[in-house]
């Protein structure tokens, strides 16, 4: 299975999580004292909002930024996420709003579902679930292409996008998928006609979860060769195949010992800068028990990666460009892809190759 783990922020909340982390830096350790001057009565949660658009939700994403409002706040020593201390800091702590950032630690399925607010003069809690994509699996679901988010808690999710582009750049394009199936861990949608790379944003009670990139910034190969790289090889045949692990076609490679398969840019080919990007993806149907390990190189056979392959499945793999060149000593360009036949088994090794192409 692909994974892919958690690792975007959109500039709009980095902008104020800057903002936040100067305003934090005014103060150091809770100052017990500082409490005596607020109010005494018991406290009360009214609403909580997005800290990035003050808009109101009954779902909080972890890592983000929230408004606690309500009354009697300014003497609060604890703030717990389904029982999990997300601490604070006092400066960021009125009487009527505390400004709150949901730990990543914090449990977000077979929990309370509460926020708590502990004053000196009381608790207050409110229902609020939590949402995060922890990564997402690709494959053929009913013969349709599908993706599988993993985290949760997805049971109220009730709208699923997938988003490339941007407003800023006037190319932003909103893709619906429909969803297949879901459970408070995972939610399977199809993936919509026309995607080559997006963000999937998962909707819950008015929170949004946006998963990392799917598809590809740069694609080789999907159901054919793209942006005029050839394909060829040694020691061996290759031809296409209905093999698939999403689409409709894919490669099959038949090897002899320490055979390859090649993907070879040509005159029509784009300059593919390696700084632009920062792994490369793939996925590989090993089909006989003798195909159990495949080296991949970039341009050059002495920065290969072995990959270690389970066997009658498909194995994805996404591998940062810098485990074949550590910074500082990569090309300018990556011209050539290969995979070759690594088990040192008993021809011939057979495989299948899907789903070729790089990240930024």
């Amino acid at each position: 299975m692909k994974k892919y783990s958690r690792n975007r922020v959109n500039f709009k909340y980095a902008a104020f999580i800057v903002a936040l982390t100067i305003m934090s830096a005014c103060s150091n350790e809770f100052n017990q004292s500082d409490l005596s001057s607020g109010s005494t009565e018991p406290p009360m949660i009214t609403s909580i909002a997005d800290a990035t658009e003050n808009s109101t939700v009954q779902t909080g994403v972890l890592g983000n930024m929230y408004y606690i409002k309500g009354e009697n706040l300014s003497t609060t020593t604890s703030i717990k996420y389904n029982g999990f201390d997300a601490g604070f800091n006092p400066t960021l702590v009125t009487d009527n709003t505390i400004i709150s950032q949901i730990p990543l630690g914090a449990p977000y399925i077979n929990a309370s579902n509460k926020l708590t607010v502990e004053t000196l003069y009381g608790v207050a809690e409110a229902d609020f679930s939590l949402l995060t994509i922890t990564g997402f699996d690709e494959g053929l679901v009913d013969g349709a292409n599908a993706v599988t988010l993993n985290g949760g808690d997805f049971t109220d999710a009730d709208q699923v996008l997938f988003v490339s582009g941007s407003e800023d750049d006037g190319n932003l394009v909103e893709r619906e998928a429909r969803i297949i199936n879901k459970t408070a861990s995972a939610i399977t949608v199809e993936v919509p006609d026309g995607v080559i790379q997006a963000f999937i944003h998962v909707f819950v009670n008015g929170a949004i979860a946006q998963s990392t990139s799917y598809g590809f910034n740069y694609p080789i190969f999907t159901d054919e060769l793209i942006n005029g790289w050839e394909l060829g090889g040694w020691d061996g045949a290759q031809e296409l195949s209905t093999e698939v692990a999403l689409g409709s076609t894919s490669i099959r490679r038949e090897s002899l010992s320490w055979g390859g398969l090649t993907f070879v840019s040509n005159d029509m080919t784009e300059d593919l800068v390696i700084a632009d990007y920062s792994a490369i993806n793939f996925q590989i149907y090993p089909a006989n028990s003798e195909t159990i390990r495949v080296a991949c190189a970039l341009n050059d056979f002495d920065v290969q990666v072995e990959l270690d392959l389970v066997p009658g499945e498909w194995n994805s793999f996404s591998i940062p460009l810098t485990d074949f060149y550590p910074p500082g000593t990569a090309p300018e360009l990556i011209t050539r892809i290969d995979f070759q036949e690594f088990s040192a088994g008993t021809a011939p090794f057979l495989f299948y190759v899907d789903q070729v192409g790089l990240i930024e």
